[in-house]
C-alpha cells in the first residue's frame, strides 16, 4: 500500500464505511458492538465507539476485535480497494466509477 495513504483521510473514510457496513449488515448497534467486544474482553463504551469509528481512527488491534465481535469471516481486498477508489473520486471531485473527466 503506497506510502501517502498512511493516516489519509480517505483510509479514515474506508475504515469507516467498512465498520458501518459490517454494522449494517450485522443489525448492530454500537450498543450490541460495545457487548460484543467485551465478550472478547475489549472494553469500549458506545460513546468512545461511534467516535472511533465516525473518524476513522483506531488502531490495528481494535479493527481486528470490532471484524471478530461481528463475526466477519472474510475481509474482501477488493471491496477495500473499490471503496477507497471511491472516497479518493470523491476527495478530488471526480467519479472515478464512471471513469469521466471531474471537469
Amino acid at each position: 500500500m503506497p506510502a501517502r495513504l498512511f493516516d489519509s483521510p480517505q483510509m479514515r473514510e474506508v475504515l469507516r464505511r467498512l465498520i458501518r457496513s459490517r454494522m449494517a449488515y450485522k443489525g448492530f448497534e454500537y450498543k450490541d458492538l460495545s457487548r460484543e467486544l467485551e465478550r472478547l474482553g475489549v472494553r469500549q463504551n458506545e460513546s468512545n465507539l461511534r467516535s472511533k469509528v465516525n473518524n476513522g481512527s483506531l488502531g490495528a488491534q481494535l479493527f481486528m476485535y470490532i471484524l471478530l465481535a461481528m463475526d466477519t469471516p472474510t475481509l474482501e481486498m477488493r471491496q477495500v480497494q473499490d471503496m477507497l477508489a471511491d472516497v479518493e473520486a470523491k476527495h478530488d471531485g471526480g467519479d472515478a466509477a464512471d471513469g469521466s473527466d471531474p471537469e
